[in-house]
């Protein structure tokens, strides 16, 4: 099913400079509340590139099609709190607008995204309902993010993290961007599963090398490691907060060997789930 809106948990890395925090250029926009650890933004792309440092608390929008990357601090501490990523799609708000007036004051926000928007001083309220989404489902969840897109629109204490827009959108380049969302929710939802860029490009209607690029340029990855980087995210998490043998969870993200397991990890986060878990936990 193509999600409106999507939560998940931000991940931290003990090196932000690692190749799992390569740039990105979703067609989604992405809400981050940045966690008990400072992250780094970097916006943009070649000589356009900035860099910007956000203490936690501090909460971002970035618009579709804007080229970054997030590194976050690893937590000193088990049970630090978590960053949160609040992703809404494009196009299908953009629907909505046009069905239902009242959501149109949410375009001059949408506008500004496209520069990236860092919110400054948001109220503890605003800050709690941004949490509480992403423990609700369904049409309570659209409701709530919909008085949060209203709390967003109307905060005039923020700054743009951007000089200028990206040129062009890009959505209606070869017409698959609502097809790349569609696949990008399947994804999140059965990571754990068996999954192959065929299989996956089939079930959004696109053949395989069309596929491949098409996903490519919307998520800065090429299919195999998107899948193996939110296997090996969601790994992280658990590592750090629960008990569960290294082996178990392995497998309970995805992976079908222990040895594949801990070769991709290590690539990604520089050490082994093991000096992950003590690291988190130190």
């Amino acid at each position: 099913m193509l999600n409106t809106v999507h939560c998940e948990s931000a991940i931290a890395l003990p090196n932000p400079a690692v190749r799992a925090h390569e740039a990105r250029c979703l067609h989604d926009h992405e809400l981050h509340l940045i966690g008990a650890m400072p992250a780094s933004l970097r916006i943009g792309s070649g000589a356009r590139q900035e860099t910007h440092r956000l203490a936690p608390g501090t909460v971002v929008l970035l618009g579709p099609h804007l080229p970054h990357s997030m590194g976050i601090a690893l937590a000193l501490s088990a049970g630090a709190a978590e960053g949160i990523v609040l992703r809404f799609s494009d196009e299908p708000l953009r629907r909505g607008i046009a069905l239902f007036p009242e959501l149109g004051d949410a375009g001059p926000l949408l506008a500004r995204a496209r520069r990236g928007v860092q919110f400054v001083g948001l109220g503890e309220g605003t800050l709690a309902r941004l949490r509480r989404i992403a423990s609700l489902q369904g049409l309570a969840r659209f409701s709530e993010f919909t008085v949060l897109l209203n709390e967003l629109a109307q905060w005039t204490d923020y700054r743009l993290l951007a000089d200028a827009a990206p040129d062009g959108d890009g959505t209606d380049e070869n017409g698959h961007a609502l097809r790349i969302h569609k696949a990008l929710d399947h994804i999140r939802d059965n990571y754990a599963e068996a999954l192959s860029l065929g299989e996956v490009g089939a079930i959004v209607g696109m053949q395989g090398n069309a596929f491949s690029r098409s996903f490519r340029r919307a998520t800065g990855q090429t299919f195999t490691d998107f899948v193996i980087g939110l296997r090996v995210a969601t790994a992280c998490r658990l590592l750090a907060s629960t008990r569960q043998q290294v082996s178990s969870i392995c497998y309970e993200v995805g992976f079908n060997n222990i040895s594949n397991f801990n070769r991709h990890f290590r690539r990604i986060q520089g050490m082994t789930p093991g000096e992950f878990r003590a690291s988190a936990r130190s």
